[in-house]
Parts: C-alpha cells; sequence; structure tokens
C-alpha cells in the first residue's frame, strides 16, 4: 500500500490501542465472535475485512499484546455457534490460498471483538494485507471438509498426526479403496519438487516397490492404529524421521486430489494457467464466441455482444474518476483476439485494451493504452491528472483489475506489471501529477472568470 505521492508505507506491528484506528466499526458493540490464531503464515498489521458466505469477516491484526484471528458480529440470521463455524470454514479457505497451516488457539469475543493476550514477543510473520480478490466460498459440504482437513494437517507439529489428515483428505475424495489405488499411482508419478524426488528414492531404496501400500501400511494405518503391526512409535525417532521424509508425498497427493476432484485450485495453477486475466468475460461474450475464438474460426465482429460498463482500477490504489463507469466504444474481433475500446463518461478518455483468448491473457499497452482528447475544459484537465496518477501507480507494480460496473463482478486481473528495461522515477511522476493538479485550478479559475467552462475555437 502506498501513500497519496506513491511511497509505500511502512509494515509495523501495531500496538493493541492503534490496531483498530483504522476500522471504527470493530469498536461498535454487538455480539461478536473471535478465532485467535497460532500460524506461520504472514498475517496483516493492520484490520482486514472481507465478505464471505453472506456475512462481512474482519481479520484482526498482529499485535505484540494480543493474538491474530478473525472476527464476525452475530445476527438474527447468525447465532454464535453458526458464527464460529463460518469463520473456521474463512480460515480454511485462508489457509488453502496462502498455503499455511492455520491453528485455533482460542475462541473469545463479547460485546466487542476482544482477543486473548500473547505471552510472546518474538517469531512472527507479517505483511501488508491478504488478497482477497475472487475469495472462494464453497458449498459443497466435502470440500468444506477437505479445506478443513488441509488447513489442520499444515498447521500440526507432529509429523504422524499431520500424515493421517492429509490422508484423510485422499479417502474423502476418492472414498472407494480401489478407486483411491488406481488414482493415487496415477498421481504419484506427476507429484514435483525436490522433497517429493527424495521421498520417492528413500523409499525405493529400502526396497518397497509399491509406493502407495507402503504409505497405506507404514503411514495411515500405523498412525491411526496400535493392534496391528508396523506401528508407529512416539519413542523411536527413526519413525519420526520417516514419516518427516515421506509426508511431503501425502500432501502433494491431497492437494492434487482437492484440485481434481473438488476443483479448487491453488494459486500455482491460477498463476500457470493464467485463467483469472479472461475469467469474467467469457460469461459475457458466451461459450459459443469463445469456442470460435479458440478455435481459430472467422469472426468479424462482436457487435451482437451486450458489453457492461466498466471500472478500470489498480488493486490497492483508490479509484481514478477517469477509469470509472467507462462505456464500450468499440469492439473487433481478429486472429483469436477481442479489441476493445472503452470511453469515459465525458467521451474525453479512451481505455484500449485486448482480450487474448488463444493465450488466455489481457493486454494492455500503458503506452498505446490511454487516450486523452483535451478540448481545454476543467474536465479534460481532471482526467490528465487521474491518468498521471494511474501511470505512476501502474509503473509502481500495479496491479490491473477489469470491473462490471452493473454488478460488481470481476472480469479481469492481472499480476503486478513489472517494468521492462526502464527505471520508475517516483520524483518525476510526482511533479508531473501535481503541475497536471495546478493546471486544473489554472481551468477552474479561467471558467470562473469567464462564466463557464472554457472551451477552444
Amino acid at each position: 500500500m502506498r501513500d497519496e505521492i506513491g511511497r509505500p508505507l511502512p509494515v509495523e506491528i501495531a500496538s493493541r490501542e492503534s490496531k483498530y484506528a483504522a476500522a471504527p466499526e470493530l469498536l461498535q458493540p454487538g455480539n461478536w465472535v473471535c478465532l485467535n490464531v497460532d500460524t506461520s503464515c504472514p498475517w496483516p498489521v493492520r484490520p482486514q475485512s472481507a465478505d464471505f458466505g453472506g456475512h462481512r469477516i474482519w481479520v484482526i491484526p498482529l499485535t505484540l499484546e494480543e493474538h491474530p484471528g478473525v472476527a464476525v458480529r452475530c445476527s438474527l440470521s447468525l447465532n454464535r455457534d453458526e458464527a464460529a463455524r463460518l469463520l473456521y470454514r474463512f480460515l480454511s479457505v485462508l489457509a488453502w490460498r496462502e498455503q499455511h497451516g492455520i491453528a485455533v488457539a482460542h475462541q473469545s469475543g463479547g460485546g466487542r471483538p476482544h482477543m486473548v493476550g500473547l505471552n510472546r514477543k518474538y517469531g512472527f510473520s507479517i505483511c501488508e494485507s491478504f488478497d482477497f480478490t475472487e475469495l472462494i466460498c464453497p458449498e459443497d459440504e466435502d470440500t468444506r471438509i477437505a479445506l478443513a482437513l488441509m488447513r489442520e494437517a499444515r498447521s500440526l507439529n507432529h509429523y504422524g498426526y499431520a500424515f493421517l489428515s492429509f490422508w484423510r483428505v485422499l479417502e474423502l475424495a476418492f472414498p472407494v479403496p480401489k478407486r483411491r489405488v488406481a488414482w493415487m499411482e496415477k498421481a504419484l508419478p506427476r507429484l514435483t519438487g525436490h522433497e517429493v524426488a527424495e521421498a520417492l528414492d528413500s523409499i525405493r531404496v529400502d526396497g518397497k516397490q509399491d509406493v502407495s501400500r507402503h504409505l497405506f501400511e507404514s503411514g495411515r494405518c500405523a498412525v491411526a492404529h496400535a493392534g496391528q503391526k508396523p506401528i508407529v512409535n512416539p519413542d523411536d525417532p527413526s519413525d519420526a524421521r520417516r514419516l518427516y521424509r515421506e509426508l511431503p508425498l501425502v500432501r502433494e497427493m491431497a492437494v492434487l486430489a482437492i484440485e481434481e476432484r473438488f476443483g479448487i485450485s491453488t494459486p500455482q495453477t491460477e498463476y500457470r494457467k493464467h485463467l483469472y486475466e479472461l475469467r469474467g468475460w467469457k460469461g459475457l461474450l458466451g461459450a459459443d464466441l469463445i469456442q470460435r475464438l479458440v478455435s481459430g474460426k472467422d469472426v468479424r465482429s462482436a457487435e451482437e455482444v451486450d458489453l457492461p460498463e466498466i471500472h478500470v482500477r489498480l488493486r490497492k490504489s483508490p479509484p481514478y474518476g477517469a477509469f470509472e463507469g467507462m462505456s464500450p466504444s468499440s469492439a473487433t474481433v481478429q486472429d483469436r483476439k477481442v479489441y476493445l475500446v472503452y470511453r469515459s463518461k465525458s467521451g474525453l478518455f479512451f481505455f484500449k485494451f485486448v482480450l487474448d483468448f488463444g493465450d488466455e491473457r489481457i493486454i494492455f499497452d500503458m503506452e498505446d493504452g490511454l487516450f486523452l482528447n483535451d478540448d481545454g475544459s476543467v474536465t479534460a484537465a481532471e482526467h490528465n491528472a487521474d491518468c498521471q496518477r494511474f501511470i505512476r501507480d501502474y509503473g509502481l507494480n500495479g496491479e490491473l483489475q477489469i470491473w462490471n460496473a452493473s454488478d460488481g463482478g470481476l472480469l479481469s486481473r492481472k499480476d503486478a506489471f513489472i517494468p521492462l528495461n526502464c527505471f520508475i522515477d517516483l520524483e518525476a511522476c510526482n511533479a508531473i501529477i501535481a503541475s497536471a493538479q495546478a493546471e486544473i485550478e489554472r481551468r477552474r479559475v479561467g471558467s470562473s472568470n469567464s462564466g463557464s467552462e472554457a472551451h477552444p475555437g
């Protein structure tokens, strides 16, 4: 997050007294339920909220005096037990997105979202904020349980119980043992990472050829049962070492099972496929047109498409006036691409971008994507200031987002912009913005003196 002139704000752990300063709603009395967490997940140092399951969930920041956590205010439609369940589900989704375990240490609450005191001063991992863009809220009960088991497994510091929790994900995804074994045999060769390779090598060095059977008997059953051999002995450090070494196999299979069985992608899969760049537009353009675009068939026009008004924004930055409520100006289709031009409400500013359905990308060129028709008016000067601020913020690793102005849905988002072969001079950008602001005032004064906005000839 940056201040009004583009400088990054410091990320520091807040004090108990100051942590709610940016969120007055948390000081309002009510029937609050809070879950206090212990986690290695980087945790925000400022309050943050997200809509989840039809309710507003608050992320309570980390301080040196109190636990971090999450909170929700109960209502007529949400009693305390339901509120706690909602918070647990939220933590499970968050743990999946952040790929960390999040253990619940205490439940608290009351008239205000009071958190339990924290008896340590070191070992924290902090972040500015979570990214709640496209936050999922699964409705399917098995999916919810799978994410909960993943959160639990990643939170446990006991290798045996973590192994068992990951295995429960596999049993949930594939209840029939034969199908589970068949899937595991195909999944194991697809797992990647040095930890996976080392685990497979160690099992084969021990003479075990049937890896899935070994994991079942020496891992799952050896931890869960004490009435048969083999058994994991808590007093035998070699058992702990073996489980630690083999844990990545069952963990990565559990992740893959959630992706393939329940359709919840990991952040890595989302990034690799970049499906989020065009996801929202696909529903608008329709399956038939998308299929023709992807197949490379001749599509000459997109005039039949009812394009929405849009907001063009950058994540973590305040809106830019000229970029709000923009209307479609033109749309053409060529070479599996949809070329779009949107105009501002004033008709003076234009934003150009391309939906590339062949490569699953949204293409925006800052040098060719912004056009302002300066007619000498105050409005044009205001648009220029908006553009200059957008250029600065986008150059400073801005994350482009395009929102449907009608229903608030996200149509496109891109990863942070990384300047190539150039340097963003923050002082120079701020000087240009200051000059644009001065021009607004100059034109306002001129307009006031003439009795109306000045327009050339």
